[in-house]
């Protein structure tokens, strides 16, 4: 069965969802290692924090890109009203309370996992996770987009069931 799982989070409903199933799957593999990951796709910088054994400690990411991409969507949940453009976004706030927010989420539901902020494209950099990390199951959400966003913006979670070298779980 599944022993070290990954789930994409970026606080938008889908990704919610994700995180409730992986919770659901802890209570039926505790001995399983879960890693909750989130990717910044705006910044320069290989900088995340990890969360193990109760402390957080900022890390360099070995596998970010530096390439600028998108900012996070104005429509990623909790952080709808933080995040309005480039000039009024310092992005390791966002990423520190990204951060406190999923810590916040495990420790309610009594799950030990660690939470890992990554930096670069999101589905070069989650392969690339997946690959390093040794993952065999990726949980996402559904993104929601349809007609012509999904044309031109195309579907993370779409692309990471396409990329990824693991079995991918969708959840809507």
């Amino acid at each position: 069965m599944y022993q070290n799982l990954a789930v994409a989070y970026d606080g938008s409903e889908g990704s919610k969802l994700a995180f409730e199933k992986a919770a659901e799957l802890f209570n039926l593999l505790p001995d399983a290692k879960i890693t909750i990951i989130y990717v910044n796709e705006q910044t320069n910088e290989n900088i995340g924090f990890l969360n193990s054994a109760g402390s957080t400690v900022p890390i360099a990411s070995p596998i970010a890109d530096n390439t600028r991409n998108q900012l996070i969507p104005p429509d990623a949940g909790e952080f709808a009203d933080t995040v309005t453009g480039p000039e009024d976004t310092d992005i390791h706030d966002l990423s520190k309370q990204m951060h406190l927010t999923i810590q916040q989420r495990l420790d309610e539901k009594g799950i030990q996992a660690s939470v890992l902020a990554l930096d670069g494209p999101a589905v070069k950099t989650i392969t690339a996770f997946i690959e390093e990390q040794q993952i065999d199951l990726l949980i996402i959400g559904n993104s929601g987009k349809s007609g012509l966003q999904r044309f031109f913006i195309g579907s993370v979670s779409r692309r990471l069931l396409q990329e990824a070298d693991c079995s991918v779980l969708v959840v809507k």
